[in-house]
Order: C-alpha cells, then sequence, then structure tokens
C-alpha cells in the first residue's frame, strides 16, 4: 500500500512542472494501463484495486512485462485510488510512466502524412488529433513548443491509448521547415477562404498544417504552405458557425487524404 508521501507525490504530477521535473506522467483506466503494459513505453509504477490485480493474475512487488521490463505493482484501496485520480469516477488502476524521449533522428517525411500542430493550446482538441492520428494511420505529430503539452492528464485521458502509438515531437515549427530534409516536400495548410478540401488533388505524402483555435495558422509559417485548403460550410440556417473545431477540421481533412490515395 502505498504512503502519504507516494499519495502527494503522484497527485504533484498533475502539474506541468512537476511532470517535467521528474519524466512522469499519469495514465489511468484498465484499457489504457493494459495497453501501456504492451507498449514501449518505459513503466515506473502500477498503483491497482485488488480486484484488477487478481483478474490479471499478478501480485504486488515488481512485476515482468512481455518486454523484459519490470515494474513496480501496488495494491491500492479505493479510498486511495479516488485521492489520485483524475477521473469523476475513478477506474480500478493509476499508472506513472516515463516521459518518452522521440527522436527526429530517421524521420522522413517523403514517406508518410505528418500532422503539424501550429500553437493548438486546447488539450481536448490535442487529445482528438492525436487519437484521430492513430485512426489514419498518421505516426508522427510535430507540435510547436507553445501547444498544449501531450502528457497533461486530459490529453492522455481523452487519446484513449493512441498516445501510446503516435510519437510527438515539440520543435521550432520554422526551423523544421527551413530544414533540408523539408526541401520539395508539401506542406498543406488549412486556411480560411483557401480552395475547398473536396474537388483538389492532395499528395500521398507531406506536411499537413493546423493553426491556433482562435488565430489560425501564424503567418511565418503560412509562407511556408505550398498548398491552401478549406473546409467548406453547407450550413442552410441563416446565422451559420465561423469555423471548425481545429480537431474536427484535422479529422475531416486526414480523412479526405486517405479517401483519395485510396481511390487514386
Amino acid at each position: 500500500m502505498p504512503g502519504i508521501n507516494k499519495i502527494k507525490f503522484i497527485n504533484s504530477l498533475k502539474q506541468k512542472k512537476n511532470r517535467k521535473q521528474h519524466s512522469l506522467f499519469i495514465i489511468e483506466g484498465e484499457k489504457m494501463v493494459d495497453e501501456l503494459i504492451d507498449s514501449h513505453f518505459d513503466i515506473h509504477s502500477v498503483y491497482a484495486l485488488k480486484s484488477w490485480i487478481i483478474e490479471r493474475g499478478l501480485a504486488p512487488g515488481k512485476v515482468l512485462r512481455a518486454n523484459a521490463q519490470k515494474f513496480a505493482l501496488y495494491e491500492i484501496k479505493g479510498p486511495e485510488l479516488e485521492r489520485i485520480s483524475s477521473l469523476a469516477t475513478p477506474n480500478k488502476v493509476l499508472a506513472l510512466a516515463r516521459m518518452p524521449s522521440c527522436t527526429i533522428e530517421g524521420y522522413n517525411p517523403a514517406k508518410s502524412i505528418t500532422l503539424m500542430l501550429d500553437k493548438v493550446q486546447d488539450p481536448g482538441n490535442l487529445g482528438t488529433l492525436i487519437r484521430s492520428a492513430d485512426w489514419f494511420g498518421v505516426d508522427n505529430i510535430i507540435l510547436s513548443e507553445d501547444s498544449a503539452e501531450a502528457t497533461n492528464p486530459k490529453v492522455v485521458q481523452s487519446t484513449m491509448g493512441s498516445l501510446l502509438r503516435v510519437r510527438f515531437h515539440y520543435l521550432d515549427l520554422l526551423s523544421f521547415l527551413k530544414s533540408p530534409g523539408m526541401e520539395g516536400i508539401p506542406v498543406i495548410g488549412a486556411l480560411t477562404g483557401a480552395p475547398s478540401v473536396y474537388p483538389v488533388s492532395l499528395p500521398e505524402y507531406g506536411v499537413i498544417v493546423l493553426g491556433n483555435e482562435s488565430q489560425g495558422i501564424s503567418r511565418e509559417i503560412e509562407k511556408h504552405v505550398t498548398q491552401r485548403i478549406s473546409i467548406p460550410s453547407f450550413s442552410k440556417g441563416s446565422s451559420s458557425p465561423q469555423s471548425l473545431n481545429v480537431a474536427v477540421a484535422g479529422s475531416i481533412i486526414l480523412s479526405e487524404i486517405r479517401r483519395k490515395i485510396i481511390t487514386g
């Protein structure tokens, strides 16, 4: 059973500065922790109700994973789990995982679709975009350094496990777009007033840029966009919405690119 100091430490990881200091973040829920255990992520520790431990044929202590790594498993009571959980209704298990060290080395933008997020700051939007990227086979997301944090508990929870499969990189976007490896790579920008995404041809690889929720793509980044697209509104109401949510827009664009790749 974890003591009061351990509980305080786990709760401290709900703050960004402490996650950064200790290079740890929180994952909650049976499905997500099961996926975590089967993933390449380095697990620090797991805190679970007795029922979760018994269901998996485990015992508190050091537990060996399928990839021959060990993590500490602690049995915890319901009231203690409620104290460390970020969920309105705590699940049976919570885990601490080490921050992944995703490197851009070996990444080739000429062989895949990459999602680039320019100051996307809402955790819910980022979580949805990570989940959509996973669904549409996007392995890499490049984020501006002032975008929402991928290991924020709200982001982690909304990804429903996709965070464990998509690599994310926080970079200076301008420097990345100017790098030699980006020469000749299509950069597709979602911009208001641009041609509709539906009739235009789209490449099978390249970088899709989505901008800030209220300000869109910054002017500096827009200068490097090689193809401008938008999602037209078909609203028939007298007061139609001014724009789409960035996560919804990103999902539609990814779907349209995949559709055109399949249909040719």
